[in-house]
């Protein structure tokens, strides 16, 4: 005999029936109808608004960005080269300023003081000049300038040589430890690489130590990225992603308005950093695994708890005891997922579409990032504009990509992108600090940050929950290279027509363009949790699980 019952009072009736007629529980096959849902559908089901407390959840859990950025641009302060802030103090420095002087050419400070006069003279620290400048800098201290600049430039790009060797490993850590504990490992290496960068005594350690610094701070940054956007449901991982990057540029003005106003010795911004970093580690010790990496490892049970607990945080709670959470049981490994690529085209030409993606907007991204010191008289005002503006940029992905898709959103910024670099050609001088090429730079990079917002998430919905992971990485280890190359463009400016570096950004943009007219647009839809569903995705429009799925309870579907 088999009994299909809700829970409830009739449970309890038929079961006092069957104990008054003598017959025994166990004597009998009970079955319980249960709901069947997907992992998305739970998700939705718990998030039915948007309330204060999953806000401060979000602004809690991100804390790991605010500290991403001063990683990366540090060696901005710490390492400037302060050209304008120098003294005579040989005979043949004191002559060339006489010169200058009896030439009557205006201000001395604008016209001596400079990187022109300092390097076309071959004047020499210590022995034609010393440096005059209030902050202290590790350029200062290792004799890093003129001939010797493309070092300055060394210091900033290995960072992400390591970030790259990070990320290449980092699927490893994601797919099979999980994000949070992937992203606390990689915080303790980018804390030690930080705290150790305030007794660094050399040029040659310091390149060594921004390799590390890159390997754990991006190792950490996108396992909580991953973390995030899988607890999001699909109508909010927009403004999930997007909140991330701000939380990243708020940590980027944060860090420059400090090291700007309050910090000058470089060895006590690396310590500061430090701290700074300790400290936005801390929550990720009190946030659980997130439920679909635990799915896809078989740990249903561990997952239903997680989301349990997160319906409580939400403040609707649901139980998931007569759920059956519908998903494919996969045992990960790295000669599997590569496998995959090959069985299945549609996620290869995805992968490699994004990859080129993150490559061209990461390289145009840092270029102006790490270009304002070129572009802008005052290197302190250009970098707070930037900060700012990349603010500005990472919101407003939000409301644009709502309006317009992903796809569309992202086409829309890339076109802004190429346009402000053709604007910024032409010579016009608004003022002694500022001219076209400054203001169409800040619009240019403010449309490659609102487009990395968006690749950020585009990426995430394209990549099925198994090999996320090491999409993510593939994707943000291509950006890597586009960053270490970025740092460098800076130079041209020195060698060659400033116009030059300006064309090779538009045309990489353009490039990039082409390449996402050939991407789906996942505005929408359900995230795919396995190869399969991305097959599924081309043939029929639309995210979807097939017909011959294996539930947890290991049966088919």
């Amino acid at each position: 005999a088999v009994v299909s019952t809700q829970s409830g009072h009739y449970g309890r009736d038929i079961q006092t029936y069957l104990s008054r007629m003598g017959i025994q529980e166990d004597s009998l096959k009970m079955t319980v109808e249960k709901e069947r849902l997907t992992i998305d559908e739970v998700v939705d089901k718990i998030v039915d608004r948007v309330s204060i407390k999953l806000v401060l959840i979000y602004i809690i859990a991100i804390s790991v960005a605010y500290v991403s950025a001063p990683q990366i641009y540090i060696t901005v302060f710490t390492g400037f080269i302060p050209y304008g802030s120098w003294k005579c103090i040989s005979p043949r420095c004191e002559a060339l300023l006489s010169a200058v002087s009896e030439a009557g050419n205006g201000s001395t400070n604008s016209s001596f003081y400079s990187r022109e006069t300092m390097c076309d003279n071959d004047l020499q620290a210590r022995v034609d000049f010393n440096w005059t400048s209030d902050r202290t800098t590790f350029s200062i201290d290792w004799d890093i300038y003129c001939g010797a600049e493309t070092k300055y430039s060394m210091v900033s790009s290995f960072y992400f040589i390591g970030a790259t060797v990070g990320l290449a490993v980092s699927s490893l850590i994601y797919d099979r430890i999980g994000r949070k504990k992937g992203a606390i490992v990689g915080g303790f290496i980018m804390i030690a690489a930080t705290a150790a960068g305030a007794v660094v005594p050399s040029f040659e350690l310091m390149l060594a130590l921004r390799v590390v610094q890159g390997f754990g701070q991006f190792i950490c940054w996108t396992g909580m990225y991953c973390w995030i956007i899988e607890f999001a449901p699909g109508r909010l991982r927009n403004m999930a992603s997007a909140f991330c990057l701000v939380g990243w540029g708020v940590g980027y003005l944060i860090s420059t308005v400090f090291i700007v106003y309050f910090i000058k010795e470089w060895r006590a911004i690396f310590v500061s950093t430090a701290v700074a970093c300790v400290l936005c580690m801390i929550p990720l010790f009190a946030f659980p695994e997130s439920p679909r990496f635990e799915l896809v490892q078989g740990k249903e049970k561990e997952a239903k708890k997680t989301l349990e607990s997160f319906s409580l945080i939400c403040n609707n709670h649901i139980s998931l005891e007569d759920v059956e959470l519908v998903y494919e049981e996969r045992v990960q490994s790295v000669l599997e997922q590569v496998k995959d690529f090959a069985k299945y085209p549609t996620m290869l030409k995805e992968t490699l579409l994004s990859m080129l993606a993150w490559f061209i907007v990461a390289t145009v991204f840092y270029g102006f990032s790490f270009g304002w010191s070129k572009i802008g008289k005052d290197m302190h005002t250009s970098y707070l504009f930037d900060a700012v503006g990349k603010i500005i940029s990472y919101a407003a992905a939000i409301p644009a990509c709502a309006l317009m898709g992903r796809k569309k959103g992202m086409l829309f910024f890339v076109a802004i992108g190429v346009l402000a670099n053709l604007l910024a050609m032409p010579d016009l001088q608004f003022s002694e600090d500022w001219s076209l090429e400054h203001v169409a730079s800040l619009i240019g990079m403010m449309a490659s940050a609102a487009a990395f917002t968006v690749i950020y998430l585009y990426t995430s919905e394209l990549a099925p929950t198994t090999h996320r992971g090491m999409i993510l990485s593939l994707s943000s280890s291509a950006a890597r290279i586009g960053s270490f190359i970025g740092p460098y463009m800076r130079l041209l400016y020195d060698i060659t027509d400033r116009r030059v570096p300006l064309m090779l950004f538009a045309a990489a943009t353009g490039v990039m363009v082409v390449g996402v007219l050939f991407l789906p647009d996942t505005s929408g839809r359900r995230i795919p949790e396995t190869p399969k569903d991305v097959e599924v995705v081309k043939m029929i429009g639309g995210y979807r699980h097939i017909e011959s799925t294996k539930l947890g309870n290991g049966t088919m579907a």
